[in-house]
């Protein structure tokens, strides 16, 4: 329960900063941000199930815990990049985060085939 509880805690903090990258380069209608806040959550549960699943060799608690900070440190590095870059449109932020989700999950899943 509490390792869920953290996971949400995660999932709630970089969703806020992901809308307000959003909101950053300029993306203000409330259907483009709702389609980038959805998007969010289906990469978020697809890589949470995936780690849980295909993740690194154990499934301790603080193993899925350091894998989902991973994860989403790199995903708001990867986002704040191409904000800086000068990116305005929802689309490309949906589509580099399902390529990084996807990327994540092919991750994930060779960690666990090869150890």
């Amino acid at each position: 329960m509490e390792n869920t509880q953290e996971e949400q805690k995660w999932a709630l903090g970089t969703l806020t900063i992901f809308v307000i990258l959003l909101i950053i380069s300029g993306i203000s209608d409330f259907v483009e941000v709702g389609i980038g806040v959805c998007t969010f959550l289906f990469s978020w549960l697809a890589v949470s199930y995936s780690i849980r699943n295909f993740g690194k060799g154990g499934t301790s608690k603080e193993e899925l815990q350091k894998e989902m900070q991973v994860f989403s440190i790199i995903l708001l590095i990867v986002l704040v990049l191409i904000t800086l870059v000068g990116v305005n449109q929802y689309s490309d932020y949906a589509f580099v985060t399902f390529g990084f989700t996807l990327t994540w999950i092919i991750r994930s899943s060779a960690i666990k085939y090869f150890s």
